[in-house]
């Protein structure tokens, strides 16, 4: 297999609806100089040494490895400081805002805050922009990424934007059904609040900020790096990252599958905006349903669940009947199978320790 492999950067096939997203990435991967960059030629002659007097040649399966280890090296850093912002940055604030006399509390054992509305707005909407923010901007300059592949905008792509709609309805659908306990927690938390500006400043900041700053470190930062080791591998792997984030354990089934949709969407438009679409409308409906279901009672939960999904299910077979290219992700084979891949982006020593600590949190929610 590796005797196929002349160039793994050239031979890969950069295929997408928006051309310019597959030159950009194309020339980020061939000119940029760093540990991050998946490269070997089969007719190069590099060689390691070992004990001093005899060496062994490079392969593509060592490149790929080397490579993979290094990208999860950045990427486990970066997911340590979001996980260090998401669990104590909110305290930080909240420890400063009383020093200037502010009226504002958090509850350690359930984590909740209480107080002056804008307070709480204020520092959930820091936190969240913080923890977001803070590992792009560092994967942007420590791996070189040029905007152009961490934000790409396509204009057409009609069939992929109409499909992203369907997605964030359909995973809507099936969140409403999973988080109902959550949903009548949530819809108490929110409407116990008097001050509508401020639930409503939160809200729009929610579905339109924080849905942009989540996709540019998912989709635009770790995804590129991830995608150089095989499509199927970078739509899985970085959903798998998104789910296990800070949040609830319904908020991670409906991240894995934003994750395993917004992945496809992209490599299929080329444009991180048919993923931000899926996660506006998720929102959006998310807190409909607080409305709808739980405040004014218009409809039962069964009933908004099937409406959307009816929707999300119907938008997806006229994607599916609309397109007339294939559907399968171009690049699904490289030369390390997907176990290995997986085993070697979890034994760098800063991934382990935030696949442990998170898988911890996820099983304290779970039991706890």
């Amino acid at each position: 297999m590796e005797g196929s492999h002349t160039d793994v950067v050239e031979d890969f096939s950069y295929s997408s609806r928006n051309r310019t997203y597959n030159s950009d990435y194309l020339i980020w991967r061939r000119h940029t100089k760093g540990a991050f960059i998946y490269r070997f030629t089969g007719i190069q002659n590099e060689n390691v040494y070992v004990d001093g007097n005899a060496v062994a040649p490079v392969t593509a399966a060592s490149a790929e490895r080397n490579a993979l280890m290094q990208c999860s090296q950045i990427i486990g850093l970066v997911l340590l400081v979001f996980l260090l912002i998401a669990v104590v940055g909110g305290s930080v604030l909240i420890a400063l805002l009383r020093l200037f006399h502010i009226d504002i509390r958090l509850d350690f054992l359930s984590l909740q805050m209480d107080g002056s509305q804008w307070a709480c707005v204020a520092v959930k909407s820091i936190t969240a922009v913080l923890k977001y923010l803070l590992p792009s901007l560092l994967l942007l300059r420590i791996c070189k990424l040029p905007r152009r592949i961490v934000f790409p905008v396509s204009n057409g792509a009609v069939l992929e934007m109409l499909a992203a709609a369907g997605a964030g309805m359909l995973i809507a659908g099936i969140y409403s059904l999973t988080a109902n306990s959550l949903g009548v927690a949530s819809a108490q938390d929110l409407f116990l609040y008097k001050d509508m500006a401020a639930i409503l400043t939160y809200g729009v900041f929610e579905v339109l900020v924080i849905s942009m700053l989540a996709e540019m470190l998912l989709r635009g930062c770790i995804f590129p790096l991830l995608r150089q080791f095989g499509d199927p591998f970078a739509v899985l792997f970085t959903a798998l990252i998104a789910a296990f984030l800070p949040n609830a354990t319904p908020d991670r089934l409906a991240e894995l599958l934003i994750g395993l949709a917004a992945g496809y969407l992209f490599l299929r438009a080329g444009s991180i905006v048919k993923c931000i679409v899926i996660r506006v409308i998720f929102s959006v409906l998310s807190y409909a349903r607080l409305v709808f279901v739980y405040s004014m009672s218009v409809m039962q939960l069964w009933e908004f669940a099937l409406l959307l999904i009816s929707i999300g299910v119907l938008t997806a077979a006229l994607y599916v009947r609309g397109t007339q290219s294939r559907y399968a992700l171009e690049n699904r084979k490289t030369v390390l199978p997907m176990t290995a891949k997986i085993m070697a982006m979890l034994q760098s020593v800063t991934m382990l320790p935030w696949a442990a600590a998170s898988l911890l949190i996820a099983l304290l929610q779970i039991f706890y």
